[in-house]
């Protein structure tokens, strides 16, 4: 069996005891550092790479230096080791490249090409708009019965003979030729063109307006005047556009 030990309450014990206990479990204390030697410098440091001096590269005088007359102006310059220069005012700007010397101005490429290639494409465009315009006249209703009614004229076969058609031209590409305007919007029609038949040709002239929005067209002018003077008046043929 175990002795039995009596406890003692931690009020009860001295202050001594509690110590010793506490300090046993305690860190051990650091070692002593040892001393630092400090370092002493017997003499200034050189480097190890030798540079020449900015002012020496740069062309300027070294400190130190003595001024030294170069010139036979009495200008006063500074000597260095290998190179003199003299200094008479402050640096300038130097021109980074030479100016080009007084030369003539570069003439003008003719301009004839530019002309004439823009007047031969408003020429194109011009005709291109006149043959349209006159292809348009052609197919017009007004235009076919006016011509249907000359083919089946007696007075107009009497002249002219059988056959009768509308002239081609070959200035108009092959096409017949209708000079005028066909406006039926605004009621007027007012045209001329030549016709042929086996007999000879003739120029035809039609002129026809709406006095009215909603009425009947009105013929103004109908009439055929042949190439050897001879003029029928064709009003009576009631012709409509």
């Amino acid at each position: 069996m175990r002795p039995c030990i009596p406890r003692v309450p931690l009020r009860q014990t001295p202050i001594s005891l509690r110590l010793g206990v506490r300090a046993n479990h305690s860190a051990p204390p650091p070692p002593p550092k040892t001393p630092v030697e400090p370092t002493v410098f017997a003499d200034k440091s050189s480097p190890r790479e030798v540079h020449n001096r900015p002012e020496i590269i740069r062309g300027m005088p070294p400190l130190g230096s003595k001024p030294k007359v170069t010139t036979s102006t009495g200008e006063k310059g500074f000597s260095t080791k290998g190179r003199e220069e003299a200094f008479s005012g402050p640096s300038k700007p130097r021109l980074v490249y030479s100016r080009p010397g007084e030369r003539d101005l570069p003439k003008l490429k003719s301009r004839a090409p530019l002309v004439i290639g823009l007047s031969l494409l408003g020429l194109g465009w011009g005709l291109f708009l006149l043959h349209a315009t006159n292809s348009e006249r052609l197919a017009s209703s007004v235009l076919r019965q006016v011509t249907f009614q000359l083919r089946n004229s007696p007075q107009v076969i009497g002249i002219l003979g059988e056959n009768v058609r509308l002239q081609e031209n070959w200035w108009a590409l092959g096409q017949p030729w209708i000079n005028g305007t066909i406006n039926l919007m605004q009621g007027r029609v007012d045209l001329s063109f030549r016709i042929r038949g086996n007999k000879g040709g003739g120029t035809v002239y039609f002129t026809s307006i709406r006095p009215q929005e909603q009425g009947a067209w009105r013929i103004v002018r109908y009439k055929l005047i042949a190439d050897d003077g001879e003029v029928i008046m064709l009003e009576n043929m009631q012709a409509r556009s």
